[in-house]
Parts: structure tokens; sequence; C-alpha cells
């Protein structure tokens, strides 16, 4: 009989920062454009207390590309000791257009809805590959969904012109790496 082994975290949701605090992200609360390319989002990790030594490695899964290497947090200076919840963030990937092996073409800071998952695992001193299994304490988050508005409802001070040079300078990124933009 195989014993079950609990994962060493597991993301409880997505947030927005707000003069409030921290508010839940989802499809009925969009992030405006300026704060789709400015603001990070947070994401909140449940810590396992059978493994609070553990170090963690955490992956980015977004609008279902390839995984992003997030930072790895090392406990005792990343994550405090001794607690149950963290909240840690990403930005949303900084590119006009992303594109995929199979050269599915991906939008990530415009209008509409997008999708996040996140994996967790431990971190090991000597690894080499990033390992998710279940073995390792590994975990993947259910598929968050929110939503990037058109407008910006939210923030009144943003000119159409200041969108304009936001998407000029993006970069264009292939397989998570930057490349010339055939459009410019």
């Amino acid at each position: 009989m195989e014993t079950e082994t609990t994962p060493v975290a597991t993301v409880t949701g997505l947030y927005r920062a707000s003069f409030s605090g921290l508010e839940p992200l989802t499809i009925d609360t969009p992030l405006t454009m300026k704060e789709a390319w400015q603001n990070p989002v947070f994401y909140e990790l449940e810590l396992y207390p059978e493994h609070e030594d553990e170090n963690l490695i955490v992956d980015l899964i977004y609008d279902n590309m390839a995984p992003i290497r997030l930072q790895d947090l090392i406990r005792g200076t990343d994550i405090p000791r001794g607690i149950r919840f963290w909240p840690d963030w990403f930005d949303i990937p900084p590119f006009r257009i992303m594109h995929e092996a199979s050269t599915r073409r991906v939008y990530p800071r415009s209008p509409g809805i997008h999708t996040v998952r996140i994996r967790t695992a431990k971190r090991k001193r000597d690894q080499k590959i990033r390992d998710f299994s279940p073995a390792n304490g590994g975990s993947t988050s259910p598929v968050f969904e929110f939503a990037i508005a058109a407008g910006s409802e939210r923030s009144s001070d943003m000119t159409d012109e200041d969108m304009w040079s936001l998407h000029q300078n993006a970069p264009v990124s292939f397989e998570g790496k930057e490349t010339a933009d055939d459009a410019r």
C-alpha cells in the first residue's frame, strides 16, 4: 500500500493590491490595462506544518504556455519559519505577444480572460531538474481565471497615448525569450 504524501504548499487564490490591502482577483473584478502593466499579481501559499523546514520551488503556467520559473523561496530568509500562509507575487509576462513552439500566439497583457496555474514542490540542495512530482511534495493549483478590462475604469488618469506607449515599447517573446517583432 502506498503512503499518501502531502504537498509542501498549495495556492489558495489570486489577489490584487489596493489601498485597503489585498483583494481577490477574479473575472468579476478585472485589472485595468494600467494595473496589468504596472502592478504584480499576488497569490497566497498555504504552507503545511509537516514540511515547515522545506524550501520551495515555484513555477507559473500563464495562459497554458510553458512553465515560467519563479524565484525559489527559502525558509528563514524568503519565508519566515512557523507561519501557515504566505503571500508571494508574479508579474504578468512583459511581452505584447508570446509564441509557443506550436506557433500559437498569446497576448498576455491584452484585455480579456487569462488563466494561471501555479505549481510548487520541495527544493533539493543538489537539484538540477525541477521535480514537481507528488513524491517531492509537488502540487499544481487549480486553474485561476482573471480578467483584464479594455478600459481604465479604475484608473481614470490613463490616456490613449499612455496605452499606446505601453504597448509600443513591449518586447515580443518566443518560448519566453525575446525576439524581433515581425509586425514592427
